[in-house]
């Protein structure tokens, strides 16, 4: 005679649902750890000292190339100024004259 299929018990669905959960947390880290190395090489084009940079510039930059998304852009220095202009708010925002200036202090290519 068959017996009966027993259920899984909690403790191992709790095990399952833990080691899903650290892969999806490991996962999640390497994805955004190279969309942040993407993005800073992206920058770099425009901006090749740009670890030299003070942190609020630095942080002024990454937050535009996040928001203009320039890591889905291609990779050449146009790209990137027209990215990061196109959410700057334009010249006469105050972004927008942050943005100029930090292009005006960029060495030229």
């Amino acid at each position: 005679m068959d017996k009966p299929s027993k259920a899984p018990s909690l403790l191992v669905l709790a095990l399952i649902l833990v080691a899903l959960a650290v892969f999806g947390f490991m996962g999640a880290r390497t994805m955004l750890s190279k969309h942040a190395a993407n993005t800073e090489q992206q920058l770099a084009l425009v901006w090749p000292e740009l670890a030299r940079l003070p942190q609020a510039e630095r942080n002024f930059l990454v937050e535009l190339a996040l928001t203009c998304n320039v890591s889905a852009r291609p990779a050449t220095r146009p790209e990137v100024v027209e990215c990061l202009r196109s959410v700057s708010g334009g010249a006469q925002s105050e972004a927008g004259a942050r943005l100029e200036r930090l292009l005006g202090q960029a060495p030229a290519r």
